[in-house]
């Protein structure tokens, strides 16, 4: 297997332990339950684990099927080459719940910043089915990449990153990618986390004015500090999805003009690099979301810090109780911002 495949397994595998440490560390957040926010990241961190394992077996199947393995049978060999091209397709689906798992989470948080009289809205059933809904566009909207699923090979290179870019293909299929991968997987969710940041953004300058201006009481300057530490974290993720996100458009800007254009003719090395690359960040924004919460959420460190110390701790007391007893991630006291 080349460098990259390396790369790729051990960013993946580590991309995985995160996640699912993120999720039990959320699980044990105080009223994680009846969190909407707590309940869509840990939505989105079982999304990503499955992303990066879904990609890992693809680009497996891949490399066993389109390199010469002595000791792989025959059969075996057949097999991964029938699974593989379907394996890269539900990535690319899980992919799309994704991004759109991550608007969704940009809503909620909007939501709670700049429309605080509508909380009815935040609740963990409607959370539920508006993932839901996600989950089924998203299958809409990917089928067609199910119909069309093929493997190719390239006899001089392994496919261990990502499978050969293909310049030459149907219009009914540019058209597809056009819609699918260009404006709803990435420009239409690149606008709406822009414009919801933004907003959510000004609402906390103007809300931090105020309450400065006014000397109002420390209860409430925390929970502005609250609300500006929580747009903090949401932006540092959402700003990590798009650098990470942004490449495979202009990647797949540039194949349309590739079929669009006979005139244009570029190095298939240079471009199935740049797949490579774009491909990789993918699995970048999927692996990075952990390692963001411990640097910038204050209740996520703690409660992690507290349950490594109860799992590693000599003599436990056992009248302590199963869960974490910490603030809520959306109703912090004043022992929590200190």
């Amino acid at each position: 297997m080349s460098l990259n495949g390396h790369f790729l397994g051990a960013l993946c595998a580590v991309g995985t332990v995160g996640n699912l440490v993120a999720l039990v560390t959320l699980q044990h957040v105080n009223d994680s339950d009846k969190n909407s926010t707590n309940w869509l990241l840990r939505a989105l961190a079982v999304v990503d684990t499955l992303y990066l394992l879904t990609r890992l077996l693809a680009n497996q199947f891949e490399f066993f099927t389109c390199r010469d393995v002595q000791w792989l049978p025959l059969a075996v060999s057949r097999l991964f080459a029938a699974i593989a091209p379907y394996m890269a397709s539900g990535a690319s689906l899980i992919h799309m719940v994704s991004v759109w798992t991550v608007v969704v989470i940009a809503a909620d948080r909007y939501i709670t910043v700049c429309l605080p009289g509508e909380v009815q809205l935040r609740t963990v059933r409607r959370a539920k089915v508006v993932v839901a809904c996600v989950v089924v566009a998203s299958v809409v909207c990917c089928a067609p990449l199910f119909v069309d699923s093929s493997l190719e090979c390239d006899d001089a290179k392994s496919v261990a990153i990502a499978s050969p870019v293909l310049v030459k293909r149907s219009w009914w299929l540019v058209t597809y990618h056009i819609a699918c991968d260009c404006l709803i997987r990435t420009l239409i969710p690149f606008v709406i986390l822009l414009v919801l940041i933004g907003r959510m953004l000004v609402r906390v300058r103007r809300m931090t004015r105020k309450f400065c201006t006014k000397r109002e009481p420390a209860n409430k300057l925390n929970k502005v500090n609250w609300r500006k530490n929580l747009t903090g974290s949401l932006v540092a993720v959402v700003g990590l999805f798009i650098c990470c996100q942004l490449p495979q458009l202009l990647l797949r800007v540039s194949i349309l003009l590739l079929q669009l254009s006979g005139d244009l003719h570029v190095n298939e090395d240079v471009l199935q690099q740049a797949s490579n690359v774009a491909s990789g960040l993918l699995v970048v924004n999927a692996t990075a979301n952990f390692f963001v919460y411990c640097a910038i959420g204050n209740t996520f460190r703690r409660v992690l810090l507290l349950l490594v110390k109860c799992r590693f701790a000599k003599t436990p007391n056992q009248n302590q109780k199963n869960e974490v007893q910490l603030p809520s991630i959306s109703k912090p006291t004043k022992a929590a911002n200190k």
